[in-house]
């Protein structure tokens, strides 16, 4: 489980990327207009593409991360990829968990420049807080990792990756300091439709991990040069919040020395929060169990743990670049409708979402599946990365795909619950869901392994987007949802089409030397060849279908480039 919302192999969120568009482009539909015209679902088509190509940025250096810390081998991704568990837990209970739920909820209450003020008041008693408690955090935890990491996350590993994990680990905590207060800057900067310089910095942390990287593999063990990786997820870490700072000087929202925990707006995130952080705790455990169980599966643990941490970034591409992506961009707009109580516009703009969001994740799961081997050979196969474990990636990498139409589902419902001020029922069904991951992974993790505990996370993650789906319909009515059959109907038929000619392609290579997965020549020609036709294919078919979605996601993309 790396995200509950977003992905997983462990519950967390990523957080979306890019630079700043046209205020035209991400302007909010007014909440007393009449419902949404075509030109308007237009526009917010715009704002998601905005915050699309953005995430684009963080998502490719996030792939390229994962392509440097495999060319050190799974002796030293391993322990790296444990080592984060504690630091990622901790973020997500203390600041990431509350940026959709209650931050950006809130902060838009407080949009209106009437009380620009008071939203500076709350936003920097939030951040100092954060690093109050982050302090706090890292002092005891410095003292109990080499039990609690040596103990409880490394079960089997050897004496000498224990050893650099609980090192790691005593490292990465520090990051906490700098990366809460972060999330907290970057809600703020989402609530004020100030999407550009929120997502571009977000991509910073992979670069700091990628420097690191740089430096471990310069110097490996000699001079602590493995530690390298550490000091770069602090790195990556002031990196982030530095690149917020032009937007924050275009808010006019400079540090305040402030810590009011007494105000409304803060006793109201904490009262959105307090189901959250309580599901938070809850995850803490699953995120252990997860941990614990996949260093128990047969074979190779550290092979296993890595495969299934670089199958998640792969997922979390997509996952990032749309469901994350779409939910950022429209949650302030529901929230908006959603206090004005425009229930029509509310549902017209989820709608809206949901169904770009499943004309764009509906292919890319195709896609993943059938082109999985060429993907992973090329991103990770080098280095100390083997073609053994190139192809525990790939099944980890199938395995999670069947998710993603659920995972984009499962977001936007989610946002939607939270822009009603409604954090308990999403809280509830993750609390179900949790029981079914535990169905599914604790009978097979001993026999099936590593792939059992992957599926298990999908099921998860899957099962939350369904009940979810059906509680809305049950609380708030139905989205009409029937009238988009028809669009749904010709997204799987393209989507169809375009994965058998994937396939074809791919089996057609294969016979030839010159396309040969043993050689980067063959794993880069087939991935570009089989996987640029598809896309042609998909998108030519989705065009000559009249899917209304493709239509507008062109207008905004030539908008974006200043086309018309």
């Amino acid at each position: 489980m790396e995200e509950q919302a977003s992905i997983a192999h462990v519950p967390a969120q990523e957080p979306i990327q890019q630079e700043l568009a046209d205020q035209e482009i991400i302007e909010v539909v007014e909440a007393n207009e009449t419902a949404p015209t075509p030109s308007k679902r237009g526009q917010l088509v715009k704002s998601a593409t905005v915050v699309m190509l953005g995430n684009l940025g963080s998502s490719v250096l996030g792939q390229l991360r994962q392509s440097v810390l495999a060319g050190l081998g799974t002796a030293v991704t391993g322990p790296f990829a444990t080592a984060l568990t504690p630091l990622q837990t901790f973020l997500d209970l203390l600041a990431n968990g509350t940026v959709s739920g209650a931050l950006i909820p809130t902060f838009s209450d407080y949009a209106d420049e009437g009380r620009h003020q008071e939203l500076r008041r709350v936003v920097y008693s939030l951040v100092n807080l954060l690093i109050l408690i982050s302090l706090f955090v890292n002092a005891i935890f410095i003292f109990v990792a080499p039990w609690f990491v040596g103990s409880i996350l490394t079960g089997d590993f050897k004496a000498g990756e224990k050893a650099l994990t609980i090192t790691f680990a005593q490292v990465i905590i520090c990051a906490l300091t700098v990366m809460g207060p972060f999330a907290v800057l970057q809600a703020v900067l989402y609530a004020r439709k100030e999407f550009g310089f929120a997502a571009f910095a977000s991509g910073a942390l992979h670069l700091g991990i990628i420097a690191g990287a740089i430096v471990t593999g310069w110097f490996g063990a000699t001079h602590f040069g493995q530690l390298g990786l550490a000091f770069g997820v602090i790195l990556g870490g002031l990196a982030q919040v530095a690149l917020l700072v032009p937007g924050l000087k275009r808010q006019r929202l400079p540090y305040m020395f402030v810590l009011d925990v007494k105000h409304p707006a803060i006793r109201r995130i904490f009262k959105l929060y307090a189901p959250l952080a309580v599901s938070y705790i809850i995850s803490m455990f699953f995120v252990f169990l997860d941990l614990s169980l996949m260093n128990r599966t047969p074979g190779d643990r550290t092979a296993n743990l890595t495969a299934a941490k670089f199958a998640t970034t792969l997922i979390q591409f997509p996952g990032g670049l749309v469901s994350a992506a779409l939910s950022f961009a429209i949650l302030p707009t529901l929230s908006r409708y959603a206090t004005e109580n425009e229930d029509s516009q509310f549902k017209e703009t989820l709608t809206m979402g949901l169904r770009l969001g499943l004309l764009l994740m509906i292919p890319a799961m195709a896609g993943l599946i059938v082109l999985r081997y060429p993907i992973v050979f090329l991103l990770f196969r080098h280095g100390n990365f083997t073609p053994s474990d190139a192809g525990l990636a790939a099944v980890a990498l199938q395995n999670y795909a069947y998710q993603l139409p659920f995972l984009v589902v499962d977001q936007l419902i989610m946002f939607a619950f939270y822009a009603r001020k409604n954090t308990i029922v999403p809280v509830i069904v993750g609390f179900v869901c949790y029981g079914l991951y535990a169905l599914v992974a604790l009978p097979f993790y001993r026999t099936i392994g590593m792939p059992a505990l992957v599926f298990a996370n999908t099921v998860q993650n899957s099962m939350h987007g369904i009940i979810l789906f059906a509680l809305f319909y049950k609380f708030f009515g139905s989205l009409h949802f029937r009238s988009s059959l028809p669009a749904l109907l010709k997204i799987i038929v393209a989507t169809v089409v375009m994965a058998a000619v994937a396939w074809v392609l791919q089996y057609w290579m294969g016979h030839y030397d010159f396309f040969s997965l043993r050689s980067l020549r063959g794993q880069l020609l087939t991935t570009l060849i089989a996987g640029g036709v598809a896309v042609i294919v998909f998108f030519g078919g989705i065009l000559l279908m009249k899917v209304e979605e493709i239509s507008l996601l062109k207008q905004a993309v030539l908008a974006k480039l200043g086309k018309k």
